[in-house]
């Protein structure tokens, strides 16, 4: 039976990004999540009535006789085995076989439709062998497929996270509604001097980098950076100066949160060869570990986007010579959620969790958009039956 409201699992649930954007989108209905992290459960259930719905923690213990009937099924299953940031070890790795357990429930249920979220990485990881057996799995099922590297800066957030989102459909009516996006939300970046990874200069204008999840959260501190100035660095042979793009030794201190003192590596401070004035804002990623760098670079040229969030790596804003974490709000703002809604949240979970959850989730501006048009087909499709 096709119903007008489309039915869906939330699986890897996280604190709900899939579903807040389901739910903006319109005409979507939760069924149920499968969420193993309980802290990240326990945000869940903070923003989303679930009372009645079905929930597993586990989806290797999910038995599909105990789940309602969906239309869709959706998640970002685990994405560390895959991403160039892990160890790469794709179905080798449990959390890589993940991936089946999904392929049985859809098995087993037959959904309309299917939503997938995961890394870039999965796409060339083992040689591409690991996403065309990711294809042949969901093909064999009868599926259509189609897929998209999406930025999260092109869909109104400031970060800079490039995933890729898989479509499954059961009715070839549905074959290119959906994917490709072929407009941006945001402003495109203008080099204003060319040059290789790290050294060319880009316009004001633009989007922050993206956020992370690792390392006890600390992936999702993550803020922009202007300097202006060059920066003096410490070596073992006294000062050098540094310029924007290359790497940075910062005087660790200590700063004050919401929650009181946060410790060390978190605030650090620079020195200048010359008055430090008014400075734009620049994005540092992981400041005291010289050897992490995203597509190169450990600081943004002023108005780019942020580091992508992860939740190992730290991330802060320097400005006026010194920096600062991004606070958990900032951090959650820039994964999609609004305020009313992450303060909800903010009083349950300590700062490491609120990162951890910012930096492992999907950018909820995404699967808006990709709802929107899942839900435009699907309604076009019942309409001529």
């Amino acid at each position: 039976m096709i119903r007008k409201t489309i039915r869906y699992i939330d699986l890897f649930s996280g604190i709900g990004g899939f579903r807040e954007g389901l739910s903006r989108a319109g005409g979507f209905t939760c069924v149920g999540h499968c969420e193993i992290d309980k802290k990240a459960n326990q945000s869940y259930e903070a923003l989303f009535d679930t009372k009645g719905e079905c929930f597993c923690e586990d989806i290797r213990k999910a038995d599909p006789n105990d789940i309602p009937d969906f239309d869709l099924l959706c998640g970002g299953f685990p994405c560390q085995s895959f991403s160039i940031a892990g160890n790469r070890g794709g179905f080798s790795d449990p959390r890589g076989t993940l991936f089946f357990e999904i392929a049985r429930l859809t098995a087993a249920k037959r959904p309309a439709y299917l939503l997938l979220e995961n890394v870039p990485g999965l796409l060339n990881h083992d040689g591409g062998r690991t996403f065309a057996a990711i294809l042949h799995a969901l093909d064999r099922l009868g599926y259509g497929l189609e897929w998209q590297v999406l930025n999260s800066k092109d869909f109104h957030v400031p970060q800079s996270r490039k995933r890729v989102y898989l479509i499954g459909y059961l009715d070839e009516r549905c074959r290119g509604k959906i994917f490709p996006f072929t407009e941006t939300a945001g402003t495109s970046l203008i080099q204003v001097l060319p040059g290789a990874q790290g050294e060319r200069v880009y316009s004001p204008e633009g989007v922050s980098c993206t956020l992370a999840a690792q390392t006890g959260g600390f992936g999702g501190k993550t803020g922009l950076y202007e300097v202006g100035l060059p920066i003096k660095e410490n070596t073992k042979k006294g000062y050098k100066m540094a310029y924007p793009g290359d790497s940075i030794n910062l005087a660790y201190a200590q700063q004050n949160t919401r929650r009181g003192r946060v410790g060390r590596k978190i605030a650090h401070t620079l020195t200048t060869n010359s008055d430090q004035g008014t400075l734009e804002a620049r994005a540092v990623l992981t400041p005291e570990r010289e050897t992490v760098r995203q597509q190169g670079r450990r600081i943004k040229n002023p108005g780019e986007a942020m580091f992508t969030l992860t939740a190992q790596d730290r991330h802060g804003i320097l400005h006026q010579g010194r920096i600062r974490r991004l606070t958990p709000r900032e951090c959650l703002r820039l994964q999609g959620w609004t305020d009313d809604r992450i303060d909800k949240v903010l009083p349950l979970q300590s700062d490491a969790q609120l990162y951890k959850q910012a930096g492992n989730g999907v950018t909820v501006t995404v699967v808006e958009a990709i709802g929107k048009r899942l839900a435009a087909a699907h309604r076009e499709v019942t309409a001529i039956d």
